[in-house]
């Protein structure tokens, strides 16, 4: 009898580590188009792009902060990395972080 309570409560688990894992997936997937797209409306071109990185937070979730955070990096401004977030379903500016001087800053609107 113990072990079928074991076995129902680890498959309940499973059950929502797996919804949890597909869920941050496919949302880093569609936050990373969403992502290409507004900078694609902006006039880059993906070649311009270093990188796009798209980080999930359900702590933030919890706290009430943005649950998406995107880091940019472009190609001609490697050492600064421009900080989105998607609020709404839009993206939104969130900052910059890096080793440039604010003056020197190319990609800030």
């Amino acid at each position: 009898m113990k072990r079928k309570g074991f076995y129902i409560t680890v498959g309940i688990l499973a059950v929502i580590v797996l919804t949890c894992f597909i869920y941050v997936f496919t949302g880093t997937k569609n936050t990373e188009k969403l992502m290409r797209e507004y900078l694609e409306d902006r006039g880059y071109v993906i070649e311009e792009i270093q990188s796009i990185d798209v980080n999930h937070s359900f702590l933030n979730v919890i706290l009430s902060y943005n649950e998406w955070n995107i880091h940019v990096r472009y190609d001609d401004d490697p050492d600064a990395i421009y900080i989105y977030t998607v609020k709404n379903g839009q993206i939104k500016e969130a900052g910059v972080s890096g080793s440039v001087d604010k003056e020197d800053l190319k990609h800030k609107e």
